[in-house]
């Protein structure tokens, strides 16, 4: 029976892979080196730009077609056009300290952020050209992943070793996803059943769970635990879940027990990911 429940797995993941292969693209950051975008039909790997610096995470705004990120060490956020026959980096705001979460809110027009100032862990927000900053929330403890529901009106937040909550937009009541007693490094969210997909650092452990700290899951066991192993990304697309195991950029399905495929090998370790979609694509899980 064992062997009939994997087969179907297999089967299922595969299936709904090549819906996706034929008009997506991964964009992934690697330690201290480069911009890569992975095609998920041909895996061919193309080196978009080399950053020579950590960047912890990305997102694109689809309207205005620009990519925007933190330079984790740089203390500034950046942004470029995708997809562009050559690749120019453009400034966009000073930072604080260690920016490491970023997210688009592309209703509003706004770029959120995570940075830690001393021990005064904020959320920042100004608006895409770099104008009117504001101070969203500050003395969290160590704010590191950023995500938004924007048609919802909902910011997730992981404190990276305290807790996973969301929040109201424009709201600082907090409705807790789960306690982080060991350290999270990656988030992600699937905005249509208001779920969040992270990976505890000690364990390895690919674990789902909703508002209130309420139906906590582990999806999958990704084998990859610090400190010899880390994982720093996470993106959720449709019923798939793309993530890193260090240098390896893996993919599986949101289904809980289910196993992944790796689908590239990086000489450095992976730090962000995100999926680009150039058409509507429909799953069958």
């Amino acid at each position: 029976m064992e062997v009939y429940n994997w087969l179907y797995e297999y089967l299922i993941l595969n299936f709904t892979l090549s819906l996706v292969y034929a008009q997506s693209k991964l964009l992934f950051t690697t330690q201290h080196a480069s911009i890569k975008e992975f095609d998920i039909q041909t895996r061919q790997v193309t080196v978009l730009y080399e950053l020579g610096t950590t960047v912890y995470s990305i997102d694109y705004h689809y309207k205005n077609k620009q990519v925007y990120f933190p330079r984790y060490f740089n203390n500034d956020i950046m942004t470029f056009r995708y997809p562009a026959h050559s690749i120019e980096l453009h400034y966009i705001v000073s930072t604080g300290s260690k920016p490491a979460g970023l997210a688009i809110d592309s209703i509003r027009n706004h770029i959120y952020w995570t940075e830690n100032v001393l021990s005064n862990g904020r959320i920042v927000r100004c608006d895409l050209d770099g104008s009117n900053v504001k101070v969203i929330a500050q003395s969290l403890d160590y704010p590191f992943v950023i995500r938004l529901d924007a048609i919802n009106s909902w910011m997730y937040v992981v404190e990276r070793s305290s807790k996973i909550y969301r929040q109201r937009l424009g709201s600082s009541k907090q409705e807790k996803i789960e306690t982080v007693f060991m350290n999270t490094s990656c988030m992600d969210i699937d905005m249509e059943n208001e779920r969040a997909y992270w990976i505890v650092d000690l364990t390895g452990n690919l674990n789902s769970g909703m508002a209130n700290e309420t139906d906590v899951k582990t999806v999958i066991n990704t084998n990859c635990k610090s400190p010899t192993c880390t994982n720093n990304a996470i993106n959720i697309f449709g019923k798939n879940v793309y993530f890193s195991n260090h240098n390896q950029l893996a993919v599986g399905l949101t289904s809980q027990g289910s196993g992944f495929t790796v689908l590239y090998n990086d000489t450095n370790r992976i730090d962000s990911i995100y999926s680009y979609i150039l058409g509507k694509i429909i799953t069958y899980v």
